[in-house]
């Protein structure tokens, strides 16, 4: 027996099946809800609040796979994860805003940068 289009009988139904899905329930904790005007941006250069993770440090000649190699150089580089940087990149890897900030620096400016980043008093030469 053959079927036209069309026709009405045991055969499967080429439409989809209608499948419900649960519905996310309305979260009462606002803590876990992530808010573009809420996400904290971290505070401008010179003012407290980078937190302890700024380092000064001697400015190695390369970084490969996060390992010094060649030693180091007799400059000192700021290095702020909470600006963004990371202390397994290279010089070169980073942004040129970074770059800025990390130097190089001698030995006292890279003081004072640092300090002058986290927003604490240092004396400058007079």
């Amino acid at each position: 027996m053959s079927s036209s289009p069309g026709a009405s009988d045991d055969a499967v139904d080429s439409e989809p099946a209608v499948v419900s899905v649960p519905r996310p329930r309305k979260s009462r904790d606002s803590w876990l809800r992530i808010v573009p005007e809420e996400v904290a941006t971290p505070p401008p250069a010179g003012q407290p609040g980078h937190g302890s993770g700024v380092v000064l440090r001697r400015q190695a000649v390369r970084i490969v796979d996060g390992h010094v190699e060649g030693g180091y150089t007799d400059v000192y580089e700021v290095i702020c994860p909470s600006c963004g940087d990371h202390r397994d990149l290279n010089y070169s890897e980073v942004s040129p805003r970074l770059q800025w900030l990390r130097g190089p620096h001698t030995f006292e400016t890279g003081l004072a940068v640092f300090h002058k980043h986290q927003g604490i008093p240092w004396p400058t030469p007079g």
